[in-house]
């Protein structure tokens, strides 16, 4: 009975929509998905090694003064 509810809730929105539902398009966009998301955390993580690398190199070291 659920199935039926899906299916018909699908038939639905493609009417109100337009949108089509394809069952078996994830096996093609998944990998490309998997891609982009590995090249996001990629850039990030190199955005997060030059400020690190910038603020080791240009901060400016206070010197102890005890007198």
């Amino acid at each position: 009975m659920l199935t039926n509810l899906n299916i018909l809730a699908m038939q639905f929105i493609t009417l109100l929509t337009g949108i089509t539902f394809r069952g078996g398009s994830w096996k093609q966009t998944l990998p490309a998905m998997v891609i982009g998301m590995l090249g996001i955390f990629l850039v990030i993580g190199i955005i997060i090694v030059a400020t690190y690398a910038l603020n080791k190199s240009f901060s400016k070291k206070e010197k102890n003064k005890e007198e």
